[in-house]
């Protein structure tokens, strides 16, 4: 096994619903839409003739890093030889709502894999995947996606999002974990707006961009502006720039908007940089 360079595309909810109904596996059933920002992080595998893999650049401890994991799995259950070393190049921020350590385990399941001689099916991708958390299920097939069950039954659809322009705005505020974001949640609140997934799904077929982005929406989003009210703040400074709409992004804390007016996506983000926020210009993948 020679070198490889892998990237791993941030996740977007376009919707993201959680039904008041759990799974047999206790957790919480999910309707989302899915696609994916150019904001990737770079994951670079060399070739070791040392046995195990020597991680460098991770922000997580090696035994919660998921690409660690992910290449672990790989390696001793289908008898790869050698060893390897990985290392991690962040650009994705951590632990705010975009999937940056399940979209770094995807690319290691689905480029290691590759690399490696390995066939895989998805069943068997996605199996991996479940161990590592349901996110990585998204993350493996990636694109425009339907997800629902409990996150691992993914689906992929059958036209395209339009290319989109994203501001990706990260509060220096960190949320205690997602586990924590599920538990604040009320049984209540969520679940109501399926009526919205059924518009989006439509919007998007019709490659409606006001109406994708009115019809955007996050079970999550009320609970973390509760406890977090920075997230008003970053989104109505969106909305004041002409932002079509901005939504918080999975459990947050970052916000991404969308612009169809690049000066408008600038003025934004120097204004929210000023304030001392995190901001990435990016785009919708394709």
């Amino acid at each position: 096994m020679g070198n490889l360079i892998l990237t791993a595309p941030a996740k977007i909810n376009l919707s993201l619903n959680i039904l008041p109904q759990r799974g047999k596996n206790g957790y919480f059933e999910v309707r989302f839409i899915n696609s994916q920002a150019a904001l990737s992080d770079r994951l670079i595998i060399r070739h070791s003739k040392t046995p195990g893999i020597c991680l460098k650049g991770s922000v997580a401890p090696p035994e919660q890093d998921l690409a660690l994991r992910a290449a672990r799995i790989l390696m001793e259950r289908y008898g790869m030889k050698g060893g390897m070393t990985l290392r991690i190049e962040k650009h994705i921020p951590l632990r705010a709502g975009l999937g940056g350590g399940s979209a770094d385990a995807a690319s290691i399941i689905n480029g290691l894999a590759a690399h490696a001689g390995l066939e895989l099916s998805p069943e068997e991708k996605n199996g991996i995947a479940q161990e590592l958390g349901m996110d990585v299920c998204y993350c493996v097939m990636g694109g425009l996606c339907t997800v629902s069950g409990t996150g691992e039954i993914v689906r992929r659809l059958p036209f395209h999002l339009p290319q989109l322009d994203l501001l990706i705005a990260t509060p220096h505020e960190i949320k205690p974990s997602t586990a924590w974001a599920y538990s604040i949640l009320s049984e209540d609140e969520i679940g109501r707006s399926m009526w919205r997934y059924e518009r989006l799904f439509q919007c998007i077929e019709q490659g409606d961009i006001q109406g994708t982005a009115e019809n955007m929406h996050n079970d999550f989003e009320l609970p973390m502006e509760r406890r977090f009210p920075v997230i008003v703040s970053v989104r109505e400074i969106m909305t004041q720039e002409g932002a079509l709409r901005a939504l918080l992004a999975g459990s947050g804390l970052s916000v991404f908007g969308i612009f169809t007016d690049t000066q408008s996506l600038k003025r934004a983000k120097c204004k929210l940089e000023q304030k001392g926020v995190r901001c990435f210009a990016t785009s919708t993948i394709v």
